[in-house]
């Protein structure tokens, strides 16, 4: 049976900040994970007042990256251990379509309005 070190697993787990931030990192929960506490609260206080949750969603993004990255420490410095670099490339592709999804979303949308706006104005003015 093959022994581990315990030096290799003490820290926190890229997998679990990664996981975390998927899923609750609206609510700072990645950041409370590796104790950076005063910044989870932040970013957690943001999102349940409903006001500034879109500052805490562009947040949790850019800290994906970081994380999916291999950039992103424990609040001591010390790095993330049994990082999964195809994870990584995973997240950050699948933010990219995210956000090129919500601009042609948009964009259809303005132009939804836009050509509504121009037919509608001649229909009028004939009354």
């Amino acid at each position: 049976m093959a022994t581990v070190e315990t030096e290799q697993l003490q820290g926190k787990n890229w997998v679990a900040t990664m996981m975390l931030c998927w899923t609750l990192g609206m609510y700072g929960a990645h950041r409370f994970y590796t104790g950076k506490s005063g910044t989870a609260w932040a970013m957690a206080i943001l999102t349940l007042t409903g006001c500034f949750s879109f500052v805490s969603l562009i947040w949790m993004v850019i800290d994906g990256i970081m994380i999916a990255l291999g950039k992103w420490t424990h609040e001591d410095g010390s790095e993330l251990y049994e990082r999964i670099p195809w994870l990584g490339v995973v997240y950050i592709v699948l933010v990219v379509l995210a956000l090129l999804f919500i601009l042609f979303y948009f964009g259809s949308i303005i132009a939804l309005i836009g050509m509504i706006g121009t037919s509608g104005a001649g229909a009028g003015a004939g009354y």
